[in-house]
This record gives structure tokens, sequence and C-alpha cells, in this order.
């Protein structure tokens, strides 16, 4: 095995004592063995507040949102609100949103368990929330965000739509069969027209940054779309020509050591958890659906995943800094980890490990108390978007690809020979 490759430590040798108070807690290593209950809970959880919650970017979205005009004045609020120990939104007239990326990403993952009636009816319910946000007028065919964000390299209003949030509503829509003909030609074009620049996928139709995981994510888009079988010909070549291009792009861009920048350019050179994540279960899917053989940098991909953005179990945020709680972050190593298994990159108990210390550290739900103890904006954790659809997505996705496998409370961690 490499260097820094996760070896045996047991989740709570690495985060000391339960800290949590008593409470409707999502659960502790010990009683979360049924990774189907635990998923189950979540979903009643968020569905219980018609999956409208805070979001960390939505601090923009009160009155003083309005007033700051100039690309500083936006990031400080928005950052300021995201990053607060305490939660700003109440004073600050931030109301909670239901998003459409939060019904898409859940759809998706109830869709999974879709033999169940009951699993199949919460799937087909989010599906169609989410494609009746589907834009119509110049747009149309695409899915945005809520609310205004301003980023370090763009900013892009609610009214413009971006590659993520229509990803993450296409594919729960198309997992539910939620989207009819006319909507996914419609989507097809939309995603030609407004969200490739002849060379990649943009993040938004206002942006030529390149953007690794949202570029793969166009690709893996335009590979499925063109293998419904419902679309022209010419069109569905059209998808294939430009994804097979971008996924190029972002292959030339992984670095030697397996990894990718977030993006091109001098201030998007940082490596983080999530969007490698993302970055590689697109690229695996687009070279699926493309005929694209990937598989040797998919391997250098996750074996780096494996070897630096985890320290044992536990989800780095950055690649080899140290840990940081984020909901978003943590949710995908559980996710990736469950993928790293099934694909042979990762020893089935490092999957449940890592369920084991995400959920040890993961606040309450619905309660006061925080995550480990601290005073941590509560409004990061509830986020439907950030938080308990990604969470979800993870727990489905480990229950289908690693069945039947009873997760105990501290397990050793071990990478297989595939992975080094």
């Amino acid at each position: 095995m490499p260097p820094g490759t996760p070896t045996d430590h047991a989740p709570r040798d690495r985060l000391g004592p339960d800290h949590h108070a008593p409470g409707d807690r999502l659960g502790s290593p010990p009683a979360a063995t049924d990774v189907l209950a635990l998923a189950d809970r979540l979903f009643r959880w968020a569905d219980a507040r018609d999956w409208a919650g805070p979001d960390p970017y939505d601090g923009l979205t009160g009155p003083l949102g309005r007033l700051a005009v100039h690309r500083v004045l936006r990031q400080v609020l928005l950052q300021t609100v995201k990053r607060s120990r305490i939660d700003l939104r109440p004073v600050l007239g931030i109301h909670p949103l239901r998003t459409a990326t939060a019904a898409g990403t859940a759809a998706g993952a109830c869709a999974r368990l879709s033999a169940s009636p009951v699993w199949r009816e919460r799937a087909l319910r989010l599906g169609r929330s989410a494609a009746a946000e589907q834009l119509s007028g110049r747009y149309a065919g695409l899915w945005r965000y809520e609310f205004d964000v301003q980023t370090r390299w763009a900013y892009y209003p609610a009214s413009l739509p971006n590659l993520v949030a229509t990803t993450f509503c296409a594919d729960g829509c198309l997992d539910t069969g939620t989207l009819g003909d006319e909507a996914v030609r419609t989507l097809a074009h939309g995603l030609l027209e407004h969200l490739h620049n002849g060379e990649f996928f943009t993040y938004t139709p206002a942006s030529d940054v390149l953007v690794h995981n949202a570029n793969l994510m166009g690709a893996a888009l335009a590979g499925r779309l063109a293998r419904t079988g419902t679309l022209p010909d010419e069109l569905a070549d059209r998808l294939v020509d430009a994804a097979r291009g971008a996924v190029e792009v972002s292959l030339n861009g992984q670095r030697p050591d397996g990894s990718w920048p977030y993006g091109r350019g001098s201030r998007l050179g940082w490596v983080d958890g999530f969007h490698t994540g993302y970055v590689l279960l697109r690229l695996e899917r687009a070279g699926t659906l493309l005929g694209m053989d990937v598989r040797a940098p998919l391997e250098r991909g996750a074996n780096h995943y494996l070897r630096d953005l985890f320290d044992g179990p536990l989800p780095r945020y950055f690649a080899g800094g140290r840990t940081r709680r984020d909901p978003n972050n943590d949710a995908t190593a559980v996710r990736m980890a469950a993928w790293a298994a099934e694909r042979g990159f990762a020893a089935t108990d490092f999957a449940y490990a890592v369920l084991a210390t995400v959920v040890d550290r993961y606040p309450s739900l619905g309660t006061d108390t925080r995550a480990g103890g601290s005073h941590e904006n509560r409004a990061l954790w509830e986020s439907p978007r950030w938080s308990t659809a990604p969470l979800l997505d993870a727990l489905t996705a480990l229950h289908t690809a690693l069945p039947g496998r009873p997760q105990p409370a501290a397990v050793a961690v071990q990478p297989t020979a595939a992975a080094s």
C-alpha cells in the first residue's frame, strides 16, 4: 500500500468520547447497525419538514443580500452567514428553502430501493417535485439553485441555471421516470446550447471556467441522455461527441498523483473530498456510457482519494489536510467508501468504518444539540440539499452495494491491494 493509505483505526478511538447530548439524534454506531433503517429515519425526518430548510449558501436571500451589489460584499455576507457559529438567518430575514436539487438527489437515492412500494412512492413523489422545477423560457430544460451564489471565481444569480443542479435533478427524474420524452429533448438541447462551450461543459451559461466535477457531470448526463432512445439520432450523436471531448479535457487535467484540482486556473488548484468524489463517480459513469476506457485514471484517482482524503476512516475536507466537519463531505465519503469497496479499491470493512465514523460525528437532527458539543451553525447540518439528501444517497448506495453486511461499531480499516 502507498504511504498514508487508511489503516487500522477504530472510529471511537479517533474521535474520543461521545459528547452528544440526549435527544432525537440520527444515531450512534451501536444504534446504526441497520443501514436501511437509518435511511428510513433520515427520510422521515426531512419529509416531515417538506424537504425545506437552510442552506450553507443562502446568505444572499435576505434583505441584506439585495443591498450587496459588489462581489466582495456578496462574498463577505454569504461566508459570514455560512461560517457563523450561531445561526444568523432569523435575524437577517433568511427563510427556509425547498430546493429542486435536494428533491432530485433524494429521488435518485429512493429509486435504488424501488422494489419496496414505500420507497417507490417516495422516489416518484420527489422525482415529480424535481421535474416540476425544470425551467422554461430562455433556459428551458435546465435547473437552477433557488438562491444567488458568489464564489471566489464566479457569481451566479438564482435566475441562471447551473450544471450541478441540472445534473442532480435530471438524474433523479430519469431514475424515477418522471420526465416525459419532450422534457428529455428540451433538456438535451439546453445542455448543449447553454452549458457546453465547444470544448467542455461549463458550470453556468455565463462562465467559461473549467470546473472538473461539473464538466464530468455534464459529460455523464450527456452520455445518459444519448442512450435514452427517445432523441433524434443527430441530437444523440452531438451529445456523445460533446461528452467524449469533455471527458478527454478532464483526463488531461489529472495530476501525476492521481488528483484533480477543483478547476483550471491558479485560484482553483485546491483538492477536496466531495468534489473528488463527484469526479470519480461521474468519470466512471461517463466512461461506461460512452464506451471509453478510463480504468487507469480511475484507479489512480481512487488511490489518491483513499490515501489523501481520509485519516483512517475519518474524512478529510482538503487533501492531506486536517479533518473538518462538513455534512456534504462526510456524506460523500460514505458514498465513495461504498463505491470503493464495491469496485475492489478498498475492503468492505472500510465502508462500514467510514459510516460509523460519520454517524458518530453527525449532530442531532431536529434538536438543539450541536456537533461534538460545540456551538457550530446548525443550519449547515440541517440543510436538505447539503446534508440530508446527500447522506440519504450515501446510505441507499451503501445498502445496495454491500447488502446484508452487519455494521460493527468499530472495525479495522484496510483497503485492498487494488488501491495500492
